[in-house]
């Protein structure tokens, strides 16, 4: 990998970082206020998405080995935040919210915004090795998750119910499980060791 490309790498996975930090503010300040099931299950999903690019950050001139041992350990983590979201749903489903399907709307516009624009941004370098590809499937989720939180606050300003809410807060709580998995999977791939260089050129 050319000093330029490492840099513009670097440059990408510090933008989404900070980002993500960003969206995890907003999740949870809006989140725990109105005890809503999607937005603390995307502050679950942005929280560990925050940690494994701060982690990419650190590794992106390692080794091949290093940073598939890195990614095995965010793929964990990411699987860990999952389960942690599905504790959210579940705390909706038992307490009292008080949503506001407007806020849960606009947040998800700021989210999709600044997650879509990150996603693009990785996609362009998830070639290059699994510490970038193990970003861009974060990103991705974190755009897909987005699109879920607006469609939740229109089904509960229309429908006057909690239920949108918690059903779309189990469904980015099982995405980002899925996504853990499928990182871990690729972390535990066998390195091939004829193209382990040429990835990276």
């Amino acid at each position: 990998m050319s000093t330029h490309t490492d840099s513009l790498g670097r440059n990408a996975l510090i933008i989404a970082f900070l980002i993500n930090l960003i969206m995890v503010a907003l999740d949870l300040t809006y989140g725990l206020m109105m005890n809503s099931a999607s937005l603390l299950s995307d502050a679950a999903n942005n929280s560990g998405d925050a940690f494994i690019l701060g982690s990419s950050i650190i590794v992106l001139s390692s080794t091949t080995v290093v940073k598939k041992k890195i990614a095995l350990l965010k793929g964990i983590i990411m699987t860990v935040f999952g389960l942690w979201a599905f504790y959210h749903v579940y705390l909706g489903l038992i307490g009292e919210s008080q949503l506001s399907g407007g806020v849960i709307s606009l947040v998800g516009v700021v989210s999709l915004i600044g997650n879509t624009s990150v996603a693009l941004m990785m996609q362009r370098h998830q070639h290059k090795d699994i510490n970038f590809k193990s970003a861009f499937i974060c990103c991705r989720n974190d755009a897909i998750a987005s699109t879920g939180i607006i469609l939740a606050g229109l089904l509960v300003m229309f429908t006057s119910s909690v239920w949108p809410d918690i059903i779309i807060g189990g469904i980015i709580a099982t995405i980002v499980c899925q996504g853990g998995i499928k990182v871990i999977r690729l972390s535990l791939k066998p390195i091939t060791p004829v193209k382990e260089d040429d990835c990276c050129d």
